[in-house]
Order: structure tokens, then C-alpha cells, then sequence
């Protein structure tokens, strides 16, 4: 099954008998490992608040962007080990990689180590290349954030600099930051700040094309605390490290994962953190998930990993496509795909 790479994609009967397929094959494999498979509200009161995800609202709510917070919620409440296959929803995003409307899979294993949750990327992707009649990705190799930057831009960076600190070794190595948020009074604002531009700098010039080159299926980890997100901090080689990797397959980004984070207070304080920094680019206030925060408060999330993986890109690239809307299923949805 390949996909005609100058024309409008897969013949519409191969489209769906792709999607049927690697649904299948998807189901099949979370379940043999242990998840139950559920389904969360399209519709919700508030979405996990990022500093450049932009919900759609739907009144009283928004479309979710993930099925995260419900999830998790479910997770508190003692549902064990889960999965999803949902339709989230991501404004303004359009492009050959990015569609407003897609489908995740998301999955959370309790009490497993990242290791296995990469390890149930790779397996996925094979599955899905499979369900394509194509052969597995093979090899994956996985490096850290940190390790990549000394390779690629020849900085040997801690991961704990300071926001002023960053700037001025990012600017030493051509790379200007076009940081807003600088003069917030907080510091973790300042240092999210920071370090969320110098990552978007660094992997547009940098690591983008590198992993272009490479190509294959690569996971990166272990990012500075300050890209924790919604993930654990732990001690790595003697720093502090963000429990967190994301996986790339032939240079496009596939999947996210956590050590999820289980502690509320700090919770709070990162959301709190990331809505500094919206304001600062001038981005809408988004309500928190109260309701999230208090089931982690009260019932209290199980020690897990958890994992998310766009399977529309995962299609493209079983395929040898290059857009989504060359696999899509979607028909005459303006602003989304549309074949």
C-alpha cells in the first residue's frame, strides 16, 4: 500500500482499508499488553494549558486538545492501566503535518518506566507499518536533549541556566532568542521562557535537519526541568532531568511521553508558570482544569508513564506520503483536512 507522492494521495477504499486496519492493529496490541480502552468527552471544561496550543471553544468548553486530564482523572479513580484512540482538536494548526482535527492515541501504563512506554512506541509504529504492507522501522536509537545540543551546536549546556544565562550563551553560538517574557517577575516564568525559545531555535536550525539526515526511528530525553511540562523531575547523571522523551520517525516528531507528574502543588505551579508565559505573547487566559487538580489532590495519581502518538502522521508515513490529507478520511471540512 503506497501512496502516489505527486498525486492526491491513496484511492479513497485504500484509505479506509489502511485506517481499518491499523485501528485493528493498534487495539490489539494495548490490550495484549494489559489497557482497558476507553472513551472521554470531546467536549470539556478546560484543556491542559501549553504555552502554544490553542483550543477551539466549544460553549460552556472547548474541544479537547488531548484526552489528558480526563484520563488522568479516570486514572485517579482507580480504572488501571488505559488507552484511547481520540479525535482532539488544535486551532490555526494547518499544514502538510498539521491538521485542527486529528486522531491521538494515548495510553498510560501504571507503574512502568519510560523505557517500556518507548519501547510501546516503537511497537506501534511497527504495527502500523505492517498494517501498510510495509517492513518495520528497525533500529531506534535514543540520546538526550542535552547530548544533542553539545553535537549539533557545540554548547555544553547543564540544563539548569538561568534565563539571562541562556540567552547570552545562546546568542554566543548565533542563535538569538526572540524571548517574550523576559522582564516577568517570575523566575520560572523567566526560565520557561527562556528555554522554550532556545528549543524551538535550536530544532528548527539544528536539530530538524539532523534528524533528517539520520533518519530511522529516534527518541529524545531527559529534558532541562524547565520543559518538565507534565512530567516527573529526577536525578540523571548526577543533574536534574524532566522525565520526558519524544520520538521521531524519519525527522517527523510522532509521539510524547511522561514519568507523569504526580504532585498537585507543583502542578498548579507549572500551569501557573505557562499561563505567565501566554500572557506575555499575548495569548487568551485558559481556565485550569480545577477538577483535575483536585482528584490529584484527593483520590491521587497512581505512579505511571503515559504517552501520546499521532496516528495520522503515523499513517503518512506507513505510506510514504508526505501530507496528511494524502491518508485522510476527512471530506469537505473546511479549515481541516480535505481531500
Amino acid at each position: 500500500m503506497t501512496s502516489d507522492r505527486s498525486g492526491d494521495g491513496l484511492p479513497w477504499g485504500e484509505r479506509v482499508a489502511l485506517w481499518d486496519a491499523a485501528l485493528d492493529s493498534v487495539r490489539r496490541y494495548l490490550r495484549a499488553e494489559g489497557m482497558r480502552e476507553v472513551s472521554t468527552p470531546v467536549r470539556v471544561a478546560g484543556v491542559a494549558v501549553e504555552p502554544f496550543i490553542e483550543p477551539l471553544t466549544a460553549p460552556p468548553g472547548y474541544l479537547a486538545t488531548s484526552p489528558e486530564m480526563v484520563m488522568k482523572r479516570l486514572l485517579c479513580r482507580g480504572s488501571g492501566s488505559i488507552f484511547q484512540v481520540s479525535h482532539v482538536f488544535r486551532a490555526s494548526e494547518v499544514g502538510a503535518h498539521h491538521s485542527e482535527e486529528f486522531h491521538l492515541i494515548e495510553w498510560y501504563r501504571l507503574g512502568a518506566p519510560l523505557a517500556v512506554a518507548r519501547g510501546d512506541v516503537e511497537s506501534l509504529v511497527d504495527a502500523a507499518f505492517a498494517a501498510a504492507g510495509r517492513a518495520p522501522v528497525g533500529s531506534w536509537s535514543t540520546f538526550g536533549v542535552l547530548e544533542l545540543i553539545e553535537r549539533t551546536l557545540g554548547c555544553g549546556l547543564r540544563g539548569d541556566e538561568g534565563a539571562e544565562e541562556l540567552a547570552l550563551e545562546s546568542a554566543r553560538r548565533g542563535l538569538p532568542l526572540r524571548v517574550a517574557g523576559l522582564d516577568d517577575p517570575s523566575p520560572e516564568v523567566r526560565r520557561l521562557a527562556a528555554w522554550t525559545a532556545f528549543i524551538s531555535e535550536w530544532s528548527d536550525a539544528h536539530l530538524d535537519p539532523w534528524l533528517e539526515r539520520r533518519g530511522g526511528g529516534v527518541h529524545v530525553c531527559d529534558f532541562p526541568p524547565a520543559l518538565a511540562a507534565l512530567s516527573e523531575i529526577r536525578e540523571v547523571d548526577g543533574r536534574a532531568s524532566a522525565a520526558r522523551f519524544e520520538s521521531f520517525v524519519d525527522g517527523v516528531e510522532l509521539a510524547n511521553g511522561y514519568q507523569e507528574l504526580r504532585d498537585p502543588a507543583e502542578q498548579a505551579a507549572r500551569f501557573a508558570a505557562v499561563a505567565g508565559l501566554r500572557r506575555a505573547h499575548g495569548a487568551p487566559v485558559l481556565p485550569v482544569d480545577e477538577g483535575f487538580l483536585a482528584d490529584l489532590r484527593g483520590f491521587g495519581l497512581p505512579a505511571c508513564a503515559g504517552v501520546a502518538l499521532g496516528l495520522d502522521r503515523l499513517l503518512m508515513l506507513a505510506v510514504g506520503a508526505t501530507r496528511l490529507e494524502q491518508v485522510s478520511t476527512a471530506l469537505s471540512v473546511a479549515g481541516r483536512l480535505d481531500a
